[in-house]
C-alpha cells in the first residue's frame, strides 16, 4: 500500500499570517511533542496498516509500539473507509517533553486525508469520526472565528498533557485545501522553549501578536477600498485601452499582473488617500494579492481566485 504522507506545517512567520482573516473559522490544538503516526484500512488484506512519518510499519519496525498498537483495532470498524489515512501522534516514546505517565502509549488523532478525494476532512468530521471508533482527538483549545493574532498567542502556556506545552497548531477551516502554498491553511506557534530555529530574536519578531495585528488591521483597510467592483472596473478600462481583448482569457493573466496591481494602486492613492496612508508600508502587497485575486475570479471563475 502506497504511503500518503502528512503535510508539513509550518512556523508561523509574518507572510503566512496574512492567510488568516478575521471571521475564518479556525481551530486551535495543542502541538504535542510525540511520533507522527498513521493507520489505514487495507482492502486487499483486510488488515489496518501502519506508518510512521516515512515508513511502513512491521512487527520488525514498531515506533516504540505503535505498530502493535493499530493491530489491536477492529478492521471491520475501518472497511467503510478504505480511503481514510488517519493521522495522530503516538506517545510511545519519551521526547523533549515528558508527558503525565497517563497521557503515554497513546494515539492522538488530529487529522484525516481522503485519498480518493485528495483532501483533508474539515476538523469536526475528524472529531466525530475519532468519537464514533473509540480514537483520543487531540486536545482542542479553541473552534470558532479568527480573531486576531493576540487572541491566539493567549492559548500558549496551557498544557494539556503535562507540565510543559510544546506549542499549538492553528487550521483555518475556511481555507481548508487551499492548494496555495504561499498561505498556508495550517500553522504551528513552538513555545519559546522548544523553538526550532537558533536566533530567540528571530523567533520574537515573527511571533509578534502586535506586528501581526497591525498586518490584520492594514490587510481589512485595503480590502475595504480594494474591492471587485473597483478591479472590474479597471478591467474594463484596460479593456477599452486595448490592452487585453475584448473575450479575456486565462492566456491574458500575465498581462494582467503586469498591469492590474499598479493601476489599482494609482486609482485608490487619488481615491482613497486616509485609507493608503492608514494601512502604510502595507499598502501595496495586499493591494495586489487582493486585486490579482479578484481579477482570477472574474477572468477564470470562483475557482481561479487563490
Amino acid at each position: 500500500m502506497e504511503q500518503k504522507k502528512f503535510m508539513d506545517i509550518q512556523r508561523l512567520k509574518e507572510g503566512y499570517a496574512d492567510g488568516f482573516v478575521p471571521g475564518d473559522l479556525i481551530v486551535i490544538q495543542e502541538k504535542f511533542d510525540g511520533s507522527n503516526a498513521a493507520a489505514r484500512y487495507d482492502a486487499e488484506t483486510g488488515k489496518m496498516v501502519a506508518f510512521s512519518r516515512r515508513h511502513t510499519l512491521d512487527q520488525n519496525n514498531t515506533l516504540n509500539g505503535f505498530y502493535n498498537y493499530v493491530q489491536e483495532l477492529n478492521p471491520e470498524d475501518y472497511k467503510d473507509v478504505p480511503d481514510y489515512v488517519i493521522f495522530g501522534e503516538w506517545s510511545g516514546a519519551r521526547n523533549a517533553i515528558i508527558y503525565y505517565p497517563e497521557n503515554t502509549k497513546k494515539w492522538y488523532v488530529f487529522d484525516i486525508y481522503d485519498v480518493r478525494e485528495e483532501k483533508y476532512l474539515p476538523q469536526s468530521e475528524v472529531k466525530a469520526f475519532a468519537e464514533t471508533h473509540g480514537l483520543t482527538y487531540i486536545n482542542t483549545f479553541y473552534v470558532g472565528p479568527f480573531v486576531s493574532w493576540e487572541h491566539v498567542q493567549s492559548f500558549m502556556d496551557h498544557p494539556g498533557y503535562g507540565e510543559i506545552q510544546e506549542g499549538i497548531v492553528i487550521k483555518n477551516q475556511t481555507r481548508l485545501n487551499d492548494p496555495n502554498s504561499r498561505l498556508p491553511f495550517v500553522v504551528k506557534i513552538v513555545g519559546d522553549k522548544f523553538h526550532e530555529v537558533a536566533k530567540m530574536n528571530h523567533v520574537k519578531k515573527i511571533q509578534d501578536p502586535q506586528k501581526l495585528q497591525e498586518r490584520t488591521e492594514a490587510q481589512e483597510l485595503v480590502k475595504s477600498v480594494v474591492t471587485r467592483r473597483r478591479v472590474e472596473k479597471e478591467l474594463y478600462k484596460m479593456r477599452d485601452e486595448g490592452i487585453i481583448p475584448t473575450e479575456w482569457c486565462e492566456q491574458d493573466m500575465k498581462t494582467v499582473a503586469r498591469n492590474l496591481p499598479n493601476r489599482i494602486y494609482t486609482d485608490c492613492v487619488k481615491e482613497e488617500p486616509e485609507v493608503v496612508r492608514a494601512a502604510g508600508q502595507y499598502f501595496g502587497k495586499f493591494c495586489s494579492v487582493i486585486s490579482m485575486n479578484y481579477a482570477r475570479e472574474i477572468i477564470l471563475g470562483p475557482t481561479g481566485a487563490k
